[in-house]
């Protein structure tokens, strides 16, 4: 049995625990994404993306914008039923995001156990910290603006202390201000992401798999947006690198003008101190003639 203790870190604000679960999310081959509802996890793109959606609506509106994708299997089932028919580490990875609030606690619990069982690398969960309440009225629409406002009902409230050992716990206490509908909260309210890591086992994992997946155009896009800026990133390197040679070579240049600006400099006062020197023995020798010449014209006229 595992019995690591358990680890909890606080965010001060709601991107900041997002960064950080962007980081923690292990990406894996085969994914179960557990009531994704419309809208599947997108940490990222697995060979193999099982959504498990009950509500029909939902259900077909994910068939449809997926029709072409092998790599996508939609399973139009609850979660029990959904991870019962799974053998023991089928999947990678298992994502139930604000899923588990929205079933009692004793399903919720059962839930847990068998997201332990059924995944070989990673369960990920997110929840409201504690009861958050959220109720809508029968014939309301949803957060998306269709009719699945009784899978919205909230029944169960969620704490670190409901998870067995091994969990992770990477806790926001000021996710929540506004409801589903984009109206302001009474009060604000904490969420969590729930994060066990599984321990490697004798499963063989599916790194094997090939991939089925058929690109949507956007990620056609931006691969081609990456190999774009893959290629102005080395080109602006290269520029980078000879602009670095040139300005090298310039501070070079600068020193050696430098130099020679000294050396002229030298030379020049060298010149002007020699110079100096012949007009100071002219004129020494220039006084020693005059001496000279008055001393012969003194003795002539005598």
């Amino acid at each position: 049995m595992n019995t690591e203790p358990m680890k909890k870190t606080l965010y001060n604000d709601v991107q900041s625990l997002l960064d950080a679960i962007d980081k923690i999310v292990v990406e894996t081959d085969i994914a179960l994404d557990v009531g994704c509802g419309i809208v599947p996890m997108n940490y990222f793109r697995p060979k193999l993306h099982i959504m498990v959606e009950p509500w029909d609506e939902y259900s077909n509106i994910l068939r449809k914008r997926h029709s072409d994708d092998k790599s996508v299997l939609i399973l139009k089932l609850g979660a029990l039923e959904a991870l019962g028919a799974l053998h023991d580490k089928a999947v990678d990875s298992i994502f139930l995001l604000d899923v588990i609030e929205h079933l009692e606690k004793d399903v919720g619990l059962k839930v847990i156990a068998e997201l332990e069982r059924v995944a070989a690398r990673q369960v990920v969960i997110f929840t409201p910290l504690g009861f958050m309440p959220q109720h809508v009225e029968a014939g309301q629409p949803d957060a998306w603006g269709l009719s699945g406002a009784e899978m919205q009902e909230h029944k169960s409230g969620w704490l670190p202390e409901d998870f067995g050992d091994g969990w992770d716990f990477h806790i926001c206490e000021t996710y929540h201000s506004k409801n589903f509908r984009g109206e302001p909260l009474e009060k604000v309210y904490g969420a969590f992401f729930a994060v066990r890591n599984i321990e490697e086992s004798e499963f063989v994992s599916s790194l094997s798999l090939s991939d089925i997946r058929r690109p949507l155009p956007s990620e056609i896009a931006l691969r081609k947006l990456q190999d774009s800026m893959s290629e102005l990133k080395n080109r602006n390197e290269f520029l980078e690198e000879q602009q670095s040679k040139l300005g090298t070579a310039l501070a070079e240049i600068e020193a050696a003008r430098a130099q020679i600006e000294a050396d002229k400099a030298q030379l020049q006062a060298e010149r002007a101190a020699v110079e100096a020197e012949r007009i100071q023995v002219q004129e020494v020798r220039g006084s020693w003639i005059f001496k000279l010449v008055r001393k012969l014209t003194r003795g002539s006229r005598q």
